[in-house]
């Protein structure tokens, strides 16, 4: 009934897989009429079936749903960071000092703005240091959308790659420096 033809099979295993069959309705059959090998093939196809091809269309589906919601998020680090900005440069001069920064630390823009990036606004020194990228004291809008778009979301290993070689090159020419100034140490 369910194996009669090679399109009545195919149908049957369809029908096994998304449910359309019970298995136990099927199996039973294949056990006692074919054989237990055959019963086992049926069984090992279904549970390969089930558990790893829909798991892996599952899969694509979530990973999709994630991407969406990267984008969307970092979508909202731009409006937040644009809102800030506005809100924040109070003379209009197109940047953001530090005294308007720290000044605006406890506004409802700033609070969004540190949890979209998840950093606490205790840290409001050190992250606008870091996104002051020309180090003039100052924030451009520019700088402060690509620093937090940056600082969103874990670290690269590109990220730790040019850190690594930072701290390699500032050494360097510490350990150059000392040495050339006659202060000799067995740690270099």
């Amino acid at each position: 009934f369910f194996f009669g033809s090679t399109l009545l099979s195919t149908l049957t295993l369809y029908k096994a897989v998304t449910g359309g069959v019970d298995w136990q309705d099927i199996s039973t059959p294949v056990f006692e009429l074919v054989s237990p090998f055959a019963g086992l093939m049926f069984i090992f196809f279904n549970a390969f079936a089930v558990l790893v091809l829909l798991n892996l269309v599952t899969g694509v589906f979530v990973d999709g749903a994630m991407k969406l919601s990267r984008a969307d998020k970092e979508m909202e680090l731009l409006e937040k960071a644009y809102k800030l900005f506005q809100r924040t440069d109070e003379d209009g001069s197109g940047d953001i000092t530090w005294d308007e920064f720290q000044s605006r630390l406890e506004s409802p823009e700033m609070s969004e703005f540190f949890e979209a990036l998840e950093i606490s606004s205790t840290r409001a020194d050190d992250l606008f240091q870091l996104i002051d990228r020309s180090q003039d004291g100052k924030l451009s809008l520019e700088e402060l959308v690509a620093g937090g778009l940056m600082l969103q979301g874990p670290a690269k290993a590109i990220d730790v790659a040019a850190l690594m070689k930072y701290v390699q090159v500032t050494l360097d020419s510490l350990r150059h420096d000392l040495l050339s100034s006659g202060v000799h140490s067995e740690i270099w």
